[in-house]
């Protein structure tokens, strides 16, 4: 059984509905159509300024623009050594996420990454926020380990 013509979105909104109910929450309607939110309007544009303020800053867009490389660079590491590691026998992919999407998609499994890889810069990108770039900063460190221990279980170092 498939949704068919916009039944998803309202079948996903009502569920919303029941759950926000539950939770005390309300759903919020406007505009052209029925938009969930759980975040005001006044929060949304409060973030928008915080992330033009952020982007303007030299520094902060400065240090984004070396972390989304060094991260793309982790990132493209990542594949070469999930590759060599899972070629040699030696390991398997833990996370099971990418696993699945190893045995379904084959290859595609590496196209998809660097598109996530690509979003995920364009969002740092789009706001280089300090408590973000802290964050991302975390993530990619722990890419590395990840890195170096798929080269660990292969047996390169």
């Amino acid at each position: 059984m498939g949704f068919v013509d916009g039944a998803l979105p309202y079948a996903l909104l009502n569920l919303a509905r029941k759950w926000l109910k539950l939770a005390g929450q309300t759903v919020n309607e406007r505009e052209n159509g029925v938009v969930l939110t759980l975040t005001s309007a006044k929060r949304r544009q409060q973030l928008g300024e915080d992330a033009r303020r952020s982007r303007a800053s030299v520094w902060q867009t400065g240090a984004a623009w070396v972390l989304v490389m060094v991260y793309n660079i982790v990132g493209v590491t990542d594949i070469i050594s999930t590759v060599i590691a899972l070629d040699s026998g030696a390991g398997v992919e833990a996370n099971p996420l990418l696993n699945a999407l190893m045995v379904h998609a084959g290859e595609g499994w590496i196209f998809a990454k660097l598109g996530l890889q690509g979003l995920i810069s364009f969002m740092v990108l789009w706001f280089p926020h300090w408590i973000v770039l802290f964050f991302f900063t975390v993530a990619t460190t722990g890419n590395i380990l990840i890195v170096a221990n798929n080269f660990s279980i292969a047996g390169v170092f």
